[in-house]
């Protein structure tokens, strides 16, 4: 790997075998515009003009229940056969989150031992919520006690909140919504105790967190006011410092400097969020972290390469 290239944690790709999954489910575009237009072919060219060395591929919202739990099963297979085949095909430049097939505990359980066993995929992309169950709910528990078995590494995204919208909404869900599904999330994992009952997961969360930088300080101080306090003993703010966040769209100094005000450099990954937003926005992105003054140079090596080389070993070097 070329000194300084960055490891991109929050990349996606999106094959037109999981276009056509949307569209059978009468999904018709992403949150917020048409489905983007990607191939590795795509992703390698946008990570030689922001200097990323590797990217771990997800496949992201709206996943891939609709409603069917067959084929989500077989959905899940396919997607994750799709990744290791892109990975072999470009070893370095490629790591990849195996989709697991929710709400189907056994058959998630089968398939992690494929994905991450058989095919040795990097870790597992998990939804914020799915079939309105958030991370962390006690019916996905099995799953969640084999991931933190294995050590897994845990991407968690933001996808459709889990209500419809509401009369006359037109702000476009990626926008408001996605944030503050992760923030909900974050509040979730901490509230029912998985945070503290299952240590040796580590999860990534998207977009800095959404706004928990902002809402850390809210949750300490109903630390000891809310009955739940003994599922995170240890208090909100030394579990939020456990997980880690990515860079993807937050690269504004207002961003960056709430999330350095949560948590230590040794915490924060680089994140493009390549293909959903256009490859101008990207680079715009990448030129802003550039330009961030909040990172000295030890910091900015840590954020661009040696966290994400920590948790993802085979890519320390080229």
């Amino acid at each position: 790997m070329t000194a300084g290239a960055r490891i991109d944690v929050h990349h996606h790709l999106v094959p037109q075998f999981f276009i056509d999954a949307q569209k059978a489910a009468g999904i018709q575009g992403t949150a917020y515009t048409k489905f983007p237009d990607w191939s590795p072919g795509r992703s390698l060219e946008i990570m030689e003009r922001i200097r990323v060395a590797a990217a771990i591929l997800s496949f992201t919202a709206p996943g891939i229940w609709f409603g069917d739990v067959a084929g989500t099963v077989r959905l899940a297979r396919r997607c994750n056969e799709y990744l290791a085949e892109v990975m072999a095909n470009h070893p370095k430049r490629f790591g990849a989150f195996a989709m697991l097939p929710f709400p189907d505990v056994d058959a998630s359980l089968t398939e992690i031992d494929h994905a991450l066993g058989t095919l040795k995929l990097d870790g597992v992309v998990h939804l914020t919520h799915v079939d309105g169950r958030y991370v962390g709910h006690a019916d996905y528990g099995p799953v969640y006690e084999e991931l933190n078995r294995r050590g897994a590494v845990v991407f968690v995204h933001p996808t459709y909140p889990p209500k419809s919208e509401e009369r006359g909404w037109i702000v476009p869900r990626a926008i408001i919504d996605y944030p503050l599904e992760t923030t909900r999330t974050i509040s979730n994992m901490l509230f029912s105790g998985m945070l503290a009952r299952l240590p040796d997961i580590r999860f990534i969360l998207s977009h800095a967190g959404g706004a928990m930088p902002f809402l850390a300080h809210r949750l300490e101080l109903f630390d000891t006011l809310t009955p739940f306090r003994e599922r995170y003993p240890e208090g909100a703010r030394h579990y939020l410092r456990r997980l880690w966040y990515d860079t993807a769209l937050s690269a504004s100094a207002v961003q960056m400097d709430a999330l350095r005000a949560l948590v230590g450099p040794d915490r924060i990954l680089f994140g493009s969020d390549f293909p959903y937003v256009p490859d101008g926005t990207v680079e715009a992105e990448s030129r802003d972290l550039d330009g961030y003054a909040g990172f000295d140079a030890e910091a900015r090596v840590l954020m661009e390469r040696k966290n994400a080389a920590a948790l993802f070993p085979r890519f320390r070097s080229g």
